[in-house]
């Protein structure tokens, strides 16, 4: 599909921080179908597959030290999404999500 799919995802992020680079970066080798386009002050990173996944833990290695999902939402401006988050990772898909009931 193309970037305006609708199944396609987007993570802005603003730039100017390590972590924000870093973010970048590890997306870019995790998956080289991501479009990560510089907008001089922001990166819009979309994923025409309609699933981004940042890990902490894998964030934490590439920037040489711990980062926390509190302190990586810092630099995250917006989103085009469904968002799921647990204490590691930050998930966006364009999958419905689950629906609990009680």
């Amino acid at each position: 599909m193309s970037e305006t799919g609708r199944n396609d995802v987007s993570l802005i992020l603003m730039q100017g921080s390590p972590e924000a680079q870093a973010t970048v970066d590890l997306l870019e080798q995790e998956d080289p179908e991501l479009v990560i386009a510089d907008h001089g002050t922001f990166w819009k990173i979309t994923s025409p597959t309609g699933h981004i996944e940042v890990d902490m833990r894998r964030l934490s290695e590439e920037l040489g030290n711990e980062i926390s999902l509190h302190q990586w939402l810092v630099i995250m401006s917006s989103y085009i999404g469904r968002v799921k988050t647990d204490p590691y990772t930050f998930t966006l898909t364009s999958d419905v999500t689950e629906i609990h009931r009680s």
